[in-house]
Parts: C-alpha cells; structure tokens; sequence
C-alpha cells in the first residue's frame, strides 16, 4: 500500500477524532505519560526488562486514592506524576485557604493547569476516608488482600534450540539446543494490608529452561520472595528478603530501574523512594537480605545488609609454576539458564553488601548521606579491552554519597556528590524553575568521571553506565492556553575515554521537540521531532578513526475516544539515519490501536495492526502495546512487515479474571526470523499469553 494514502488516512482518523471527543471514555490518563518513558528505557537498551516497578505506585493509587486534604510531600512524591514545586505549591495553598471543597479548586493553585489535574484525577480525592496511614491490628483480617497471578507465554513457531537433535550433534555441540521446555512461566503471589505489609513471592521460568527436572529440580528457575512493613512506631520501615534502594539521583545508590530522558522535558529529578520491597522477576537488579529505616523526625536513619549469588563467566590462566587458576572474567545479567554454558554460569560468585543512610527530612529542605561497601566472593579480573580499562577489578569496593533538595519560592535545586573506593567520582546538579505560570524549564550537569566504579546505580545519562560520561542539559515546557503545550529539550554530552565500537573520545547531541493539543480530559494529539548526533568506529576506515551518525525521527500522534467504551489511537513516524559517508538509510513505522472498555462490563479488548519499513535494524523503531497485567511488550519494528495483536481481558467473577494476548510479527523479505537458537525458518513469529489473576 502506498505510504502517503497511509499517512493520509490517519490525518483523516485525526480529524475525525477532533469532532468525536464529545463523550469520554473510561481509560485513565497517568500511564499514558509513563509509556513514553518506557518506550525511551526499551531504546537504549536489548535486554527484555521487567517495568513493573515504575508502574505499581499508579496501580496501587488507582485503587487507593491519595486524599489530597489529609497528604504529604513524601506520598504526592510516590505518585509521580507531580514536581516538587507543585507539591509545595498544593501544601501551602491547603495551609493558607483550608481544605479544598472542589478538585477544580486545584485551578487556582499555582502551578497547576488542566493537563496536569486531568493526570492526577484517577488518583486522588479531597472527600470520603482517607487511606489507612497507620496500624489498627483488629482490621488486619478484614482488610488484607491476597492476589495470585499465573502467566503462560509461548512462541507458537519453533525455534531452532528447540529443533529435534542427534545424539552426536548434542555431545560434539552441547550448547547448540535448549535444555528445556519451549514455554515461559510466571507465578505470582502477593499479600497486603494496604501499603503498610506486603507479604509475596514471585517464581519465573523462562523460555529453553528445564522445569521440575534436570538443572531445576525445584521447579522454577528464579524465585523472589520478600517481607515488607512499614509505620510501627519509630520502625518506619522493615523489609526481609528481596528488596530494591532508591536515593538521592541515583548516583550512589539506586537498585531496579528509573526513568531517564522524555518527552516530560522538565521531569529530570528522581525521588528516591528508600526501601522498597520487590516484586519484579529480574534476576539480578535487587537486594537479598535485610533493611529498616527508623524515624526520629526530621531525621531517618537507614542500615541494610544483602548477600546473594551472581551468575559469572569463569576462565583459566596458568601461573608460572605451570598451576591453572580460575578467575572471574565478566559478570553475567541474562539470568537465562536454558543451555549447559549459561547452567555452568549460574551462582558462580557471591556478592555481600552492607551499609547505612541519615537522611534529613524538611518539606523544603531534604539533605542525605549513604555509604556501603561490597565484597565478592572471588576476584573479578581485568577487562581484556582497552576500552574496559577503568572497569571494576578486585573483590571489595566503597561507595559513598551526599545528596540534597532544596525549594526555594518556584525553584527547586537538587543534586549529589559520590565517590567510590578507587577515588573515581560522580557529580549531578540541577536546578527547575518555574519563573511564570505558563513556562517551566530545568537545568542539569552531570559529570561522571571515566573511572567511577559502582554496581547498583541509576542516574541521569546518556549511557548504559554511570561512568565516563559529561552533559549539560537543558528542557523546558511552555504552555500556551489550557490546550496546547509545548515540550522540548537538548542534551549535550561528552564521554572522555573509549566505548564500546567507539575508540576513542567522542561527542554527541540530543534534542527533542514537542507540541501538544489536549481538547478534552482523554484525547491527546501531538507532532515530535528528535535529533541524535554520535560518534561511531569508521566502517571504512582500518585506523581508530570516528565518523558521525545523525538519527532523526518525526512522529505523529493521536489518542482519543469514539465514544464512551471505544478509544482509537494513531501513529506514524519516519526516521532517517546517517552513518558516516553512506547513504541516508530510512524507516517508518505506522499503526492503528482501537481499546473497548465500557464501565460494567465484565469484557474489554484491545488490538494493534501495524506496517513498517526500514533499511537495516539501525533504523528500528519501539513503540509501547499493551499487555496483560504486569507484562510488557515494547518491541522493536525493523526490516520490512506487519505486526498485530489482540488481547481480550474477561472478568469472570469478582475476584477471577482471565487475559487472552496473541501477536504477530510477519515479514515480507525475509525468509527467517531471530538469530541463533532463537531463529525460525519462515517470515512469522506469533506469541501466545495466557494470565489468570485470583483475588481473595
């Protein structure tokens, strides 16, 4: 089909959409801003992540409305979908004119405009009881809540490690076929009392790993468990088990995942949300132990030990006495265990950790410093290339870290200072203004020296690493009336020694713009440009010589409602990109989403047809789908095809409800799909997802 008859019909699908948003569907806004977040997070990154950290708080607020007359910094700041100028702004406006009776009201609070109330309405309340904030024992029973998920997941092709094999061909190549079954299993359960004890344990198997036999008698191959409690006393928190740290920016100390560069153009600040119990299926961004956080107001104190195994690659060196040694070579974060290598990997190293935080805690004032040490259970051997020269080697490390906040009128300036044990240093400060009503911008500066060595971070950057790295950065967001909104940020940033396929120092550009037409509380349009300039190894060249790349996408955006019950949501984006002296590679990516829930109804569906076209897998392009409840699917588009799912969502009876997910992706020149034991003769690759969620 032509691709301006396409780009035409979604003009026209746009058009309609501003005449049909009389009637407003019952979909909630707050996500919505977070799947451009998690769209940015799957581009930087091959691995498959688990996002449901970044995505419980919204759930959780979803069925337990934060009563904005009875709310602190500390429980607006886990929403997030607030700056810290807005929250200071809200708590004055309450202190100095009493309760709010309307959450219109929120209009003439400074700060606030109606995008951001619609964001926060599905979330919040000014009437009715508040949230349960404090312990009543007597309503333990009765107010508790038990959830149990159990999810399938299969690619119904096959692939080839799952392909019939000799004898032979296993003893000659034993890594050449899975060991396992071909199916993916999740098991889920988890008990509360509001947000005051969790109680779960989390179990997956992943796709080529033995079940109930083999390397896995036990059954599922990871397993999560954790015991969480909060507000007894001073013990403001308690977790036992697996459990995540989040504080300050995220330089120091940041285990699981945070959200970086977006089109939120403003929103660069973390929130660290101390001790958080995890309940993720990654296998290696947690902590396995213990931590408490006590309270003695204004001040919290922290203390937090974990040890756990590490999966690793081993090799062997000779001495000179003719002895073999056997070191650790590299750490491994697959936490894939479906062939005999990956099974010989598994709990090769050991990782203690211990440390402890004092946080000073004001409304406008918040000052913290952390400090802990690591020790493995066997050395870590130097990187064998030159651009992993100032990588971690040894057993032991410190890290240690300041970080603060301060508000001031409508500025908020934040940052932190950390060091590790080698001397290497991290440094970020920034500052958000809010100079007028209608315009909001950020500054930040990020300086992350080359030999910086921490293992459980997450900052604001560029690379995949915290370390050897310099930006500036700059964003702002400017609101012309109530409806339409413009966004837009450049980040220039330096990395100071090698990188991977870069050999030597190099330079590089972000800018995005955005603008935004918002006509009612559900129907969003927009137009977005992006630029990325870097530096790359010359494919031309046999010296270290660097040549450019220039990436950049334009995009076309429409979600809104048909009617009370049906959504439509359109997209077409064109990304070209620039690779030295070669010619200018192109792609596009297109797509119609139509969503059905209607309010009562035990039934509700969601479905995608897509068609795209690029040049090479350079040119790929992500783009968020929904998924069954705690899933994700964020894939990546590239060569040339067409993709489309469907999921059915079938609410039994109360507490039982059933997901349905099916997708493919086809290909029209291709004759093979994936790499390796994950390849399929043929142009298709369909998934298959089956989740039953119990809630007693």
């Amino acid at each position: 089909m032509n691709c301006r008859i396409i780009l035409l019909s979604i003009a026209v699908l746009m058009l309609f959409g501003l005449r049909a948003h009389a009637q407003e569907p019952t979909d909630t806004t707050g996500e919505n801003m977070l799947q451009d977040q998690i769209e940015n997070i799957a581009e930087n990154t091959d691995a498959e992540l688990d996002y449901s950290s970044l995505t419980e708080n919204l759930k959780y607020f979803l069925r337990h409305s934060i009563n904005l007359n009875r709310t602190n910094m500390d429980e607006l700041q886990q929403l997030g979908l607030l700056t810290d100028i807005q929250i200071d702004n809200l708590l004055r406006h309450i202190e100095k004119n009493g309760a709010l009776l309307s959450l219109y009201e929120l209009q003439s609070v400074e700060g606030y405009d109606l995008p951001t109330i619609y964001s926060i309405l599905p979330y919040v309340k000014i009437f009715g009881d508040n949230e349960r904030k404090s312990w009543d024992f007597k309503d333990v029973l009765k107010y508790s809540k038990s959830v149990l998920f159990v999810r399938y997941s299969s690619i119904l092709e096959e692939q080839s490690g799952f392909s019939p094999a000799s004898d032979s061909l296993l003893e000659a190549s034993p890594n050449s076929r899975y060991l396992g079954s071909s199916y993916k299993l999740y098991t889920r359960y988890r008990y509360t009392y509001y947000n005051l004890l969790s109680v779960g344990i989390t179990a997956e198997k992943d796709y080529g790993e033995e079940f109930f036999k083999g390397s896995q008698k036990a059954g599922y191959d990871s397993y999560s468990a954790h015991f969480f409690i909060k507000n007894i006393g001073p013990l403001k928190t308690l977790s036992l088990g697996d459990y995540n740290l989040q504080f300050g920016q995220g330089l120091t100390l940041w285990s699981g995942l945070a959200f970086g560069k977006s089109s939120e153009a403003i929103v660069i600040k973390k929130s660290g949300r101390g001790i958080v119990p995890y309940t993720s299926v990654d296998e290696n961004l947690f902590m396995r132990g213990a931590a408490a956080q006590i309270d003695f107001k204004p001040f919290s104190v922290y203390g937090f030990v974990s040890y756990k195994k590490l999966d690793a690659n081993m090799s062997s060196s000779s001495d000179t006495t003719n002895s073999e040694e056997f070191i650790i070579s590299s750490l491994q974060e697959s936490g894939l265990h479906n062939t005999q290598s990956t099974i010989d990997d598994k709990d090769l190293i050991s990782e203690f950790i211990t440390g402890g935080r004092i946080e000073y805690n004001g409304r406008r004032f918040r000052m913290g410093a952390t400090g802990y040490y690591t020790k493995f259970g066997q050395s870590i051997a130097p990187a064998a290339q030159l651009y992993q020269l100032y990588n971690f080697t040894g057993s032991e490390n410190l890290n240690a870290g300041v970080d603060y906040s301060l508000l001031l009128k409508n500025a908020n300036i934040f940052g932190e200072l950390s060091i590790s044990e080698n001397g290497g240093k991290a440094i970020i400060n920034g500052i958000m203004l809010s100079p007028d009503r209608l315009l909001t911008i950020s500054f930040l500066h990020r300086y992350l020296a080359r030999d910086y060595q921490v293992f459980y971070a997450t900052a604001f950057q560029e690379s995949s690493t915290v370390k050897n790295e310099q930006g500036f950065y700059f964003g702002n967001e400017l609101k012309f009336s109530r409806k339409w909104t413009f966004n837009s940020y450049v980040d220039l940033f330096s990395f100071p020694w090698m990188r991977y396929r870069v050999d030597a120092p190099s330079d590089g550009i972000e800018l995005l713009c955005q603008l935004t037409y918002r006509p009612t509380k559900k129907a969003v349009f927009y137009v977005r440009f992006r630029q990325e300039d870097k530096e790359i190894n010359s494919s031309e060249s046999h010296f270290d010589v660097l040549q450019p790349t220039i990436k950049r996408s334009f995009r076309v955006n429409a979600s809104f409602p048909i009617s009370e019950s049906v959504t439509l949501k359109s997209r077409a984006e064109y990304l070209t990109y620039k690779d030295g002296l070669d010619p200018l590679r192109t792609g596009f990516l297109i797509y119609q989403d139509i969503s059905f829930r209607k309010l009562g109804s035990r039934f509700a569906f969601s479905a995608r047809y897509a068609m795209f076209d690029t040049d090479s897998y350079d040119e790929r392009l992500y783009a968020y789908e929904n998924d069954v409840l705690y899933a994700y699917s964020i894939p990546a588009y590239y060569y040339k095809g067409s993709r489309m799912y469907l999921m059915i969502r079938w609410s039994v009876m109360h507490g039982l409800d059933v997901w349905a997910r099916i997708a493919q992706t086809h290909y029209v020149n291709q004759n093979s799909t994936g790499s390796g034991l994950t390849e399929i003769s043929g142009p298709n690759k369909t998934e298959l997802k089956l989740q039953v969620r119990l809630s007693f």
